[in-house]
């Protein structure tokens, strides 16, 4: 009795096995479309891109890194206004608040300029704003640094353009300073 179960389990086994074989490849075979039709390239085990949901979902990393990068830039020129201008120690929360929501506005249209200025789109030029004092020579000398390390691409654009970022900076600099607190 106990050798006809010990061969019954060595059946089974053998049976259980040819089953998984067989079965790892038979997914190959199906039909992979999405909902809106389009067919996928890979399954999620599958190494290597998924098709067209790769686009949408490098899209969505790259919007999230982008509002990553002008939360770090916007929380570090808060940290140097905080520490520079005494106006800023006596601030309340809520004003704080606001008031780093709108340097977060004031960088994230400065990176929509540097991208659409790769996309090929001209960037815009603006107004004058004549003497700078130091403060804002340092805010705008950060938001340049921060720049640079985060496009790498800047390197290699004409003396002109980079002026113009030069002067968007400058204007950036500018606006985030005279916000209303």
């Amino acid at each position: 009795m106990e050798i006809l179960f010990g061969l019954l389990v060595i059946v089974l086994l053998v049976v259980g096995l040819r089953a998984r074989k067989k079965s790892r490849h038979e997914w190959k075979k199906e039909e992979r479309f999405e909902e809106r039709g389009d067919w996928i390239d890979k399954r999620s085990g599958e190494r290597g891109t998924y098709g067209s949901l790769d686009d949408e979902m490098e899209s969505n990393r790259q919007y999230i890194a982008q509002k990553a990068k002008v939360s770090e830039l916007s929380m570090a020129i808060q940290r140097s206004l905080y520490a520079e201008k005494e106006a800023y120690n006596i601030l309340e929360k809520k004003a704080l608040t606001q008031h780093l929501d709108g340097i977060k506005r004031e960088i994230g249209h400065l990176f929509a300029q540097i991208q659409a200025a790769q996309s090929g789109l001209p960037l815009p030029v603006p107004n004058s704003l004549g003497l700078q004092d130091a403060l804002t020579g340092r805010i705008k000398k950060q938001i340049l640094d921060f720049c640079f390390e985060t496009f790498p691409y800047l390197l290699d654009w004409e003396i002109a353009d980079i002026q113009k970022l030069d002067q968007i900076c400058d204007f950036t600099a500018h606006s985030i300073l005279t916000a209303k607190r």
